[in-house]
This record gives C-alpha cells, sequence and structure tokens, in this order.
C-alpha cells in the first residue's frame, strides 16, 4: 500500500513537472511576442525616424534594405492567416498598446498557474522525502 501511494506520488511529479515545463514553453513565447510588440511600438512612437535619411528595415535571414519612412504613410498590418490591412500608424500604436496589455494579462496568469503548481511539486517533494526519512528511521 505504501509502494502504491509513493508511485503515485512519483507519477503526479512527473506530471506537474511537465506541465510546468510546457508552461515555461509558453511563457518564452509570450515574452518573444512581447518582446517583438515592444520593438515595434518603440519604431512607431520613434519622432526622429522620419526624418532619418538612413533608416534600415529587416527583410529576413540578417539582411537589410534601406528604407525611408513617411508618418503619414499607411501600414501593413497582419490580422492573420497571411491577411493585413492598412492603417495609419496612431491606429496601429493604438493596436498594439492593446497587444500589450492582453499579453501583460497573459504572461501574469501562465506565471500565477505556474507558481501554483510550483507550489503543489514542491509540496509533493516535501511529502516524499519525510516518508523517506521516516522509512529510513525505522530500518
Amino acid at each position: 500500500m505504501e509502494n502504491e501511494g509513493r508511485i503515485n506520488i512519483s507519477e503526479e511529479l512527473n506530471y506537474l513537472r511537465s506541465l510546468m515545463e510546457s508552461l515555461d514553453s509558453q511563457l518564452s513565447v509570450l515574452v518573444r511576442g512581447m518582446d517583438e510588440i515592444r520593438k515595434a511600438y518603440a519604431v512607431l512612437k520613434e519622432e526622429g525616424l522620419a526624418v532619418s535619411k538612413d533608416v534600415r528595415i529587416s527583410i529576413g535571414a540578417g539582411i537589410y534594405a534601406k528604407a525611408k519612412i513617411n508618418p503619414s504613410d499607411k501600414l501593413f498590418v497582419p490580422i492573420g492567416s497571411d491577411l493585413y490591412v492598412e492603417e495609419g500608424s496612431q491606429k496601429s500604436l493604438s493596436r498594439l498598446d492593446q497587444n500589450m496589455k492582453e499579453l501583460d494579462t497573459s504572461i501574469q496568469n501562465v506565471q500565477g498557474r505556474r507558481s501554483e503548481i510550483s507550489s503543489r511539486y514542491n509540496s509533493l517533494v516535501a511529502v516524499l522525502q519525510q516518508a523517506q526519512e521516516q522509512q529510513r528511521s525505522k530500518s
């Protein structure tokens, strides 16, 4: 009976460890997304960018092209499934601001869930260690 309890605890520990790894992965994706949005937001907020003569824009794979940005031009904004809409920079800033708020909420929720799971995991480890100590003292 005692072995069965130890096996159940061990299985739950493995499950909780798996959940924490999954949540860590989700957090990593969310944080990278937040960084990307913050960079776009900073670029759109940069006043000197419009008058700069030497703007480089990444076209991927570490390759950049020279560009000139006109703040009055509309931007192409992805809305999903390789679809884009044109919108002004102020609307884009507003959209990015809302996205940052939503991402921040998601990050906090995932961190909270991970904290709960971590606490449960640590409690089970303590119970398992206590049971092992009791077993040793009986021997």
